[in-house]
Order: C-alpha cells, then structure tokens, then sequence
C-alpha cells in the first residue's frame, strides 16, 4: 500500500465528511503532500489538529520543510479572520494549499455570512482551497450531503465516509469511489 495523493491544480475542494471518519487527518496527509512538493500550507480552524495525529502523518519530514506549515485560529469575526487569512497567504511566498477546517457548524444549514466569506475568499484565490466540513445525511444513493454546495462557489465536492467501524474510508470524487485505508501514517490506497 502507499500514501494516496491528491490532485493539487489551483481548485476549490468541498470536502463533507462523516462525523469521526478522518476528515482533518486527510487535510493534514494533503498538506504533507503539498509541503514535500515545495509549497506552503495555511490551515484555519478553530481548533490546531490534534498534535499526535500531525506528528504521525508528518513523520519523516524534515523540520525545514515542516516550517512551512502555518495554521491560524478561526475564532472571532469570520469574516475578518477569512480576510487575514488571504492577507497571509498572499503575504508569504509560495503558498499552494489553504484548508479551512472546521469552519461551520457541524448540523444545519451554512450561514449567508459564512458562505460569503467563504465565496468571497475563494475568488480571491490563486492556491488550491480545501474546505472541510461535516455533511449531512442524504436521502438518494449516496451516503452523504455536502452542506451548502449549492451556495458555495467549489469547483468539486468530495465526500468521505465510514462504511464499517474498521479502517476502511471511501472517497467519493464525480462519483467515483475511491476505497482508502485510514493507518498512523495516514491514507492508504
């Protein structure tokens, strides 16, 4: 097995995961992913990943590159944090990868305020956005709703799930499935 990769091409991603599937593991497993390629990451949430789960994943990276990791705390005003987050990205050099984890409540709909900020970054963006989020539950064939995709200006929706209390994730992208193993050192196909 290896470490599954992540097209990384200047796109807004809209992630929607199952509660406790993985969700902020696979945006640090991608952030890895990024850093080893040369570029730089900003993640805002209103929590720092759990700092175990980062140690695991980003094993084996050198300090130097692990530098360019720079998370900042989504708490207060969210548009104003939205706006030093952009402020920051294009502040520093090579910024490739912003994630924004977290950044909704985790039931109901998105706030007009939240999806503004969030379209209002997204325009503004010249990096890859990864949004991540808990989805909600579907009534079709799919085993989950990405919240607010319809308001939000992403140009792809990824679902994550759970199908069995083992390691076993799916990520769905256009559709397709693709059947991941969550280990210590992240995603696996």
């Amino acid at each position: 097995m290896e470490r599954w990769n992540c097209p990384i091409d200047g796109s807004t991603i809209h992630l929607a995961v199952e509660g406790s599937c993985g969700g902020t593991s696979l945006g640090i497993q991608i952030a890895r992913q990024v850093i080893e390629d040369g570029g730089r990451v900003i993640w805002a949430a209103p929590e720092l990943p759990d700092g175990l789960r980062f140690s695991q994943i980003f094993a084996g990276l050198d300090p130097i590159s692990s530098s360019r990791f720079h998370a900042l705390n989504l708490v207060g005003n969210f548009d104003q944090a939205l706006e030093s987050l952009v402020s920051a990205a294009k502040m520093l050099p090579n910024v490739t990868l912003v994630v924004l984890d977290d950044y909704c409540p985790a039931t109901g709909p998105l706030s007009s305020g939240i999806v503004n900020s969030v379209n209002k970054m997204i325009v503004q963006s010249s990096w890859t956005n990864l949004l991540i989020s808990k989805g909600g539950e579907s009534m079709d064939s799919i085993p989950l709703v990405a919240r607010g995709k319809s308001k939000l200006n992403s140009d792809s929706v990824w679902l994550l799930t759970r199908p069995d209390s083992d390691s076993k994730r799916e990520l769905w992208i256009d559709g397709e499935i693709t059947e991941l193993r969550l280990t210590e050192d992240g995603f696996m196909e």
